[in-house]
């Protein structure tokens, strides 16, 4: 769970628009890049690194849901 302070940092990557797409897009070019790789990985070692690899990309394109979801979620008392 993202911290509502660190969100609040976050927030001058994601609530640019312009900023946030060309990011998204950068990411969604290296995460194709390691699908290419997965696909002709020889080694079950390779295939789960490249895996976890993937799935990182993916977890930072919903960077800009996790920082709203954190900024407007109401403290726990």
């Amino acid at each position: 769970m993202l911290d509502k302070q660190l969100a609040l940092k976050l927030k001058a990557l994601t609530g640019n628009p312009i900023i946030w797409e060309a990011f998204k897009e950068h990411l969604n070019n290296l995460k194709t890049l390691e699908l290419q790789a997965l696909v002709v990985a020889t080694s079950e070692s390779e295939m789960f690194r490249l895996q976890g690899k993937v799935n990182s990309l993916v977890r930072l394109e919903q960077l800009d849901l996790q920082v709203r979801e954190a900024i407007n979620r109401k403290e726990e008392i």
